[in-house]
Order: structure tokens, then sequence, then C-alpha cells
């Protein structure tokens, strides 16, 4: 038996299903609008964390000071940048200390040059650690054409931007990170003394004969040298609240011992500086060196 159609009934069942279908096009539009601002919102943040090139940590508060003295010798061949402290919440800090070869003729010009290269490529990129190194290189054969080895400085470099570090090092002079009252050294040394030192332990030998030996101190890179290895962080280092970094000449750490400076460390970086360079002079060391030091302390700002 055929069976016929009801209109009716099948008209009833549609309006029947039409609150639900409003409701569900209702909260598809409200998820698609909550996505959208969502979206939006994330990428002005990327765009504004790019724009900047540096980590951002808008609480953190860098206290800075230093001190560059010239000890026993005839002159002073150290020098010093730092980069203007008011672009920090913009570029970061940059600060450097080349410390002259002593005893070559071009040691302090050399090392102003290498302070004045360091001035003119800030602001550098935080990110661009690699292509920053590749100038410092470049720059290098630069002073190696110019003075064909008749003088040479180290460089040892940090670039703090919001709760990060960069450096970058060539040849014997330190960058020391305070943590907890214990210092560590960042980077390793670059001369002949640090060889010895691993080729010893390579061996399984003991490393006191390095220490005595006469080229222990004779550096094996550095700036004026032709393609230096210039040593640098591959990955940004944390930094924290009560850290302090301290960027200094060989002449303060050959006076004053690692394992001293909690002795020396104060709250402030200008009070830090102070007693350090006043640990040095107290030593009264007949052939000092010249003694530079650039203190960092760390600290979060509550205003």
């Amino acid at each position: 038996m055929r069976k016929t159609r009801q209109p009716g009934k099948a008209m009833e069942t549609s309006f029947a299903d039409l609150p639900t279908l409003q409701s569900s096009v209702f909260a598809a539009l409200v998820l698609f609008v909550v996505t959208t601002i969502a979206f939006i919102w994330l990428a002005v943040l990327y765009i504004k964390k790019k724009s900047t090139g540096r980590p951002d940590d808008s609480e953190l508060y860098i206290d800075c000071a230093y001190f560059c003295e010239i000890g026993k010798r005839p002159s002073q061949q150290d020098s010093v940048f730092i980069s203007n402290l008011a672009d920090y919440r913009k570029y970061g800090i940059t600060a450097l200390v080349a410390d002259g070869m002593g005893g070559m003729e071009y040691g302090g010009e050399i090392s102003e040059k290498i302070a004045d290269f360091v001035k003119d490529m800030c602001p550098m990129s935080f990110f661009a650690t690699e292509q920053n190194a590749d100038e410092l290189r470049r720059f290098s054969n630069k002073l190696y054409e110019e003075y064909k080895l008749s003088g040479g400085s180290t460089l040892a470099m940090v670039h703090i931007a919001g709760s990060y570090i960069n450096y970058y090092s060539v040849g014997d002079s330190d960058i020391i990170l305070i943590r907890n009252g214990n210092p560590t050294i960042l980077n390793p040394r670059q001369n002949y003394m640090a060889l010895l030192i691993k080729s010893l332990c390579r061996n399984n030998k003991q490393t006191v004969t390095a220490y005595s030996n006469p080229k222990a101190r004779s550096l094996i890179d550095f700036m004026g040298n032709q393609n230096p290895r210039v040593i640098y962080t591959k990955k940004p280092i944390r930094i924290y609240d009560g850290d302090k970094i301290i960027v200094s000449s060989d002449g303060l750490t050959d006076a004053v011992s690692l394992r001293n400076f909690h002795h020396y460390l104060r709250d402030s970086a200008s009070s830090t500086a102070l007693e350090l360079k006043r640990a040095v002079a107290s030593r009264k060391r007949p052939k000092q060196d010249n003694y530079t030091g650039i203190v960092f302390t760390i600290k979060r700002s509550f205003m």
C-alpha cells in the first residue's frame, strides 16, 4: 500500500530544529571572534619582542661602575667602553675591556681602536652573536694588516639584555659571573698555559708543571692576530636577581685570587669596584700590571 506524504508533520520538525541551529551558529561566531582576538594579541606581542631585538624584562635593574688603573706600568694600555645606560631598555648594555699587550709598541693604541670599533657596532643585535663575532674577527684582520703583529690586545665583552647575557672573548681577559658569592670565569683563557693544562689532563698527568713553564702566559690568540678565534655564547646565559658580573683585565685577577673575591663584594657596583681596586693596590706588587674592571650588579626594581 502506498503511503502519502504529510507536509504538516515535516514542517513541524523543521521549526523545532531552528533554535538549535541558531545557537550553534552563534557559538561558532563567538568562538571565531575570540580566536581572532587571541591571534591578534599574540601577533602584537611577537612583533613587539622582535622589534626590540632583545629579551624583555621590565623589572630588571642594572647597577654599573668601573675602574681603570695604571699599576706599575709606565702607561695605561687598558681601554674601556660602556654603552649608554639610558638606552638599556631598548638596546641592552654592551661593556668592553681591551687589554693592550704589554711590551709591544702599539698595545695601547690597538686597545683604544678596539673600544672605538665596539662603540661603532652599537647598538648591536642581541641574537646575532655569530655575526657579531665575525665583525670582531674581520676587524682583527684589519689590525693585522695595519700593524703586522707589532701590537695586539685582548678583548672581553658582554652584552646584557633583559634577564640574559652574551659574551665575546679573545685572549686572557676575564668575564666573571658571581652567584650566591661564588665566582665563575665564563670564558676560557687563550694562552699557552691553557693548552698545556688541557694536554696534561688528557694524558692523566699533573698540571703543576704548566704554571712554571716560562711560556705559560704567552697568548695564543689576540686582537691584531690574523683570523683569531673569537669565543662567544651560542645561547644566552640566564642571569638572576643578586648576580654580579665583572669584566676585567688579567691585572685584576692575577693580583686578587677568585677564591678571595667574596671579601670584596658589596651591594652596590660602585662599592664593589672600590673594594676590588683597593685590594689590588694593597698587594703592592712590584710589577703590577694595568688593572681594569667593570662591575655589574643585577637587581629587581620594585619602583
